[in-house]
């Protein structure tokens, strides 16, 4: 079932080809027809046996070069005025076909490598702009090591390329071609099925790339208001005094490079070791990485989930919450959790936290 729907995808959008297939069957089965109507005039006298069904039947085996010899022409009349030429128009029609479907098959390539091809992947991630190959592999790997994602397709949305490099893999990676802030560009590259978009900045040294990032960002965002899609959207920002501004396409999340290296430079003076630290805290490769996390234990202090948290087996620590929008490091002890908090956590795994809330609410029931 599969297949033969992308094969009703793959004629709607190819309304030549699907034109020339309905014009090359139309020929194909009035040869057909035509061939099998003159083989049993021709011998039926010959043959009193056959009929027009096993006219049509001999026709249909010549023209495709089976051959059954099931029936076969016995008049001079039936070998060469009829089988020589059905089987002449049978040869030619079918190298028609394959050679229609090869052109077929390498103007599909062409286009994909292009990026003029509709993308009908779903759960997939699009990323906005191709600032450089490194930095595409950089963080596709990233994202690749959470097990959520360790098996995700990548579609790259840019205009500043003309094809993919050819060391991306094509079962992982696809492109489409076009400016990000465009809908239809989007569109094509199956915006309302993606599980998430990334807005890169295309040309850090460009003093116009952070308005470049609010103006896609500011696109997909209305995009996602208009249909509801559920996606998530992480923006790049260049310089930090745009984060106001970026804030109003209302991302998900805003990630700036500026400044970081610095503080991590002077960090790193003053305390040997905080690099690795902090290199280890950001990376799925390695170690323990932080989780926000939203929670259930709505009304418990956070003194009372640290203590769950000392008496569990799993590495775990509650380093923060947010409370209302606003995120607090090292919270004091007795600060009650509410509804729409969240847990900012140091752990190995985000599940372990599942088990320990969940021991939380069972003792609350048993008591």
């Amino acid at each position: 079932m599969p297949v033969f729907q992308h094969l009703l995808v793959w004629l709607r959008q190819h309304s030549y080809l699907r034109l020339r297939l309905v014009q090359m069957f139309s020929l194909a089965l009035g040869l057909n027809l035509f061939f099998g109507l003159l083989f049993y005039l021709a011998e039926r006298t010959a043959q009193p046996e056959i009929d027009l069904a096993d006219g049509i039947w001999w026709s249909m085996v010549t023209m495709t070069t089976v051959g059954y010899g099931d029936l076969y022409p016995q008049t001079e009349v039936g070998r060469y005025l009829i089988a020589y030429p059905c089987m002449l128009f049978g040869i030619a029609i079918i190298g028609y076909l394959l050679g229609m479907a090869a052109e077929s098959v390498f103007d599909h390539i062409t286009k994909k490598k292009r990026g003029l091809v509709q993308i009908t992947k779903d759960n997939h991630i699009i990323i906005c702009n191709f600032p450089n190959l490194a930095k595409l592999i950089r963080l596709t790997s990233e994202l690749k090591l959470h097990p959520a994602y360790q098996n995700s397709f990548f579609v790259v949305v840019s205009d500043s390329i003309t094809k993919l490099p050819e060391s991306l893999p094509t079962d992982e990676f696809a492109f489409v071609y076009g400016n990000p802030t465009s809908e239809p560009v989007l569109q094509k590259a199956n915006i309302e099925a993606a599980a998430g978009i990334f807005v890169l900045a295309a040309d850090p040294f460009n003093s116009d790339a952070d308005s470049i990032t609010f103006a896609i960002a500011s696109v997909v965002e209305l995009i996602r208001q208009e249909h509801h899609y559920p996606f998530k959207v992480v923006a790049e920002l260049i310089h930090q005094e745009n984060f106001s501004l970026l804030q109003k396409a209302k991302v998900d999340g805003i990630v700036t490079p500026e400044g970081l290296a610095d503080c991590l430079l002077a960090q790193e003076f003053l305390y040997p070791g905080i690099h690795e630290i902090i290199t280890q805290i950001i990376s799925n490769k390695i170690g323990s990485q932080f989780y926000i996390l939203e929670t259930k234990l709505a009304g418990h202090k956070v003194a009372d989930i640290q203590v769950a948290v000392l008496k569990h087996p799993a590495n775990l620590q509650v380093i923060g919450i947010i409370k209302a929008g606003k995120t607090i490091l090292n919270p004091a002890k007795s600060i009650t959790i509410d509804e729409h908090d969240k847990l900012i956590m140091l752990a190995e795994s985000r599940r372990d936290f599942s088990v320990i809330e969940q021991d939380i609410l069972s003792s609350n029931s048993a008591s």
